[in-house]
């Protein structure tokens, strides 16, 4: 069945890994279903798991009281938040964050359908996996409440939970997923379908439903700047921006909870995972948690090829043309447009024609690599921008240095409040995140008193981690909600052959 087919080719990777900017990027697209039955919004009563003792494994830390400032429950909650010079701004109050705007179903999933497209994947040499589907699925896509910059915004999910009845728990987990693009109409939740045998037309959709399919509430946010439903944006999508990202991703978790206030299911811990642009929105996830959602719970993280070292990467995205390069493109454009503080903006760091033709691409393309098709470093780079960018800290320079400083996990100025255990997982042929720094960031970070786990696929590309471990992730994440101890810990191994490596 065509239907199908599409099903097995995108089922892990098009949802949660990043293409390079080379390539056409997975299901951006906005939806444009005629007329939608429209939910009426849930319940505007966070709702919250408890907060366990500080310092306990998958905790936020230190405990925080979460009625302060609305729920916001960070000492430094009533200072500016700005960074690298950006204008002053406080977060709003809590108590609105999450409310669900707008709600619509989507394809439901019965449990045979489900193993169908497993079984599909294995046939077709995607991946290998011991679990089945086991429940059935129903879907939605939520428009909810959020903010940007102190600011109330509006941002997009997918949110996929088991068909069950009578009352039951499950925990959330939060998927976050690679690049998509840059603008509203990139928004991976936009080729979400209606029916059910159209669900399968979609990787996300049916990623998500096979989770809910092993007892999860699986949350996909599109991120600030990607969403298919209500007025848009106006703005572009801050990629590999930190804050914005943990903040929506975090308040997607609200508006599921919210949107589940009331039904059959309750929600439980969080835990979560994300591939590439994702895995570095999960490392901030658990960095902003107890400063941004302290009722939150998160017992464990998944970070999939992760560029935790931003201030690292640029090194070697600068020393020569690769795929590297092309995201530091895109990075450099939107940081710029997020933080604004560059003394002539996009000048300081692209020579002309580039420093208007690319945010332009950005803004129009989901996959904008024409752009810059015959471009050189030498051509697209200011001098001062390439000689810096292949220094030590960026060489200091003005406000560069700081944009890739404050989004890398390492040097952020966020404080370091969560001790949640992670596991970092890179591919041993990545082409894009360069593994050399980020073997180095997962030993630094260890320093900083992280617990991680480290895992490195043999023979995995970029694309490939979360399929070629899918049953190694989902037990480190089973194990976290058992309340199973971490152990070996920040131990840095070869590479292994990873069990689901078709």
């Amino acid at each position: 069945m065509k239907s199908l087919s599409s099903a097995r080719s995108h089922l892990l990777a098009v949802a949660m890994t990043v293409a390079p900017l080379a390539l056409a990027c997975g299901s951006g697209g906005s939806s444009s279903e005629a007329s939608p039955t429209v939910d009426a919004p849930s319940a505007t009563t966070p709702g919250a798991t408890g907060q366990p003792a500080p310092g306990s494994p998958g905790t936020t830390g230190p405990s925080a009281d979460p009625a302060k400032d609305g729920g916001v429950a960070d000492a430094a909650a009533s200072s500016s938040r700005a960074k690298c010079g950006a204008p002053a701004y406080s977060w709003l109050p809590a108590a609105t964050m999450g409310n669900v705007l707008e709600s619509i179903s989507k394809a439901p999933h019965t449990p045979l359908e489900l193993n169908y497209a497993i079984l599909q994947a294995k046939n077709d040499g995607a991946f290998k996996t011991k679990r089945l589907a086991k429940l059935g699925t129903k879907s939605k896509l939520l428009r909810y409440q959020t903010q940007d910059r102190g600011k109330a915004t509006d941002a997009t999910m997918l949110m996929a939970y088991p068909d069950t009845s009578g009352a039951k728990s499950y925990p959330i987990l939060l998927v976050l997923h690679g690049t998509a693009g840059f603008t509203d109409s990139c928004a991976p939740s936009g080729g979400a379908a209606e029916d059910s045998l159209g669900g399968f037309t979609d990787g996300t959709s049916v990623l998500l439903s096979l989770f809910a399919s092993f007892g999860y509430i699986a949350v996909a946010p599109d991120y600030i700047g990607l969403k298919s439903l209500g007025a848009p944006t106006g703005f572009l999508h801050p990629y590999l921006v930190a804050e914005p990202t943990a903040i929506a991703s975090l308040d997607a978790v609200r508006a599921a909870k919210k949107q589940l206030a009331g039904s059959n299911i309750t929600p439980g811990d969080v835990v979560v995972v994300g591939g590439s642009q994702g895995g570095h929105g999960a490392a901030f996830v658990n960095r902003f948690l107890p400063h941004y959602a302290p009722e939150l719970i998160i017992k464990g993280s998944v970070w999939d090829v992760p560029p935790t070292d931003i201030l690292g990467q640029a090194k070697p995205a600068l020393t020569s043309w690769k795929n590297a390069t092309k995201n530091l493109i895109a990075l450099t454009t939107t940081y710029e447009s997020w933080y604004g503080t560059a003394a002539g903006g996009l000048a300081s760091a692209f020579l002309p024609p580039y420093d208007t033709s690319i945010p332009a691409a950005l803004a129009t393309s989901c996959s904008p690599s024409s752009a810059f098709a015959n471009a050189t470093r030498e051509t697209m780079f200011t001098s001062s921008f390439l000689t810096s960018g292949q220094q030590a800290g960026f060489g200091g320079l003005a406000p560069w240095a700081c944009y890739l400083s404050e989004n890398s996990l390492p040097t952020t100025s966020i404080p370091k409040q969560d001790s949640i255990p992670s596991l970092f997982l890179i591919g041993e042929n990545d082409e894009l995140v360069d593994n050399v720094v980020e073997r180095a960031s997962f030993q630094k970070l260890c320093t900083q008193g992280h617990a991680l786990s480290f895992l490195e696929c043999a023979g995995a590309s970029h694309t490939k981690p979360l399929s070629y471990a899918l049953d190694q992730w989902l037990d480190f994440l089973e194990d976290r909600l058992d309340g199973k101890p971490l152990g070996g810990t920040c131990v840095l191994k070869p590479a292994e052959t990873c069990t689901s490596t078709p």
